[in-house]
């Protein structure tokens, strides 16, 4: 994707109480999620790997495990057979939108940006109060310089921080 700078003071966003002091900073579009390619080997390791936990499920007689390891394969394959939406992030004077939600820089605790292209480009925002504490934005073709020095005159920036374990077998298993 093409890298969408908009000039600062440009536009307003209306969407937000006090949207009259809201302009907008800097843009984007970006996939939610970073689609992994699988090919015919990675479907069937992961078909025989849940054949042989259903076949240990029940050999050691536990027909709820079997079923469980059933119901997760079916909901991952109807999970992640969707393409990612392509969604638009906003950086403004009060705060990002991500798509249609809204994070005003108040409850945005701390910002941190993994860039190892071409596999990881994402700006994290660690949230404060809310249930997901952590929010996830594909860089994608967006100059990270950029980003950086916008959100560092409103939030604090952990530095040094890596992706988690998870997030890399995530990648390197493609799920």
């Amino acid at each position: 994707m093409a890298d969408q700078t908009i000039e600062p003071q440009t536009e307003i966003i209306e969407s937000h109480p006090g949207a009259e002091h809201n302009r907008l900073l800097l843009e984007w579009r970006t996939p939610e999620f970073v689609r992994h390619a699988k090919g015919k080997n990675w479907f069937m390791a992961a078909g025989i790997l849940t054949l042989c936990l259903v076949a240990y499920a029940l050999y050691t007689g536990s027909a709820t495990m079997a079923i469980v390891f059933i119901v997760l394969a079916g909901v991952y394959i109807l999970a992640h057979n969707q393409e990612p939406k392509i969604i638009s992030v906003k950086v403004t004077q009060l705060g990002v939108f991500v798509g249609d939600v809204f994070y005003p820089y108040n409850m945005i605790q701390a910002f941190w940006i993994v860039y190892h292209p071409p596999m990881v480009q994402t700006l994290n925002l660690r949230l404060a109060g809310k249930a997901i504490t952590k929010v996830t934005i594909q860089l994608d073709q967006q100059n990270p310089v950029e980003v950086r020095t916008l959100l560092a005159k409103e939030v604090p920036e952990v530095e040094g921080q890596q992706e988690t374990t998870t997030e890399l077998l995530i990648r390197l298993f493609r799920l």
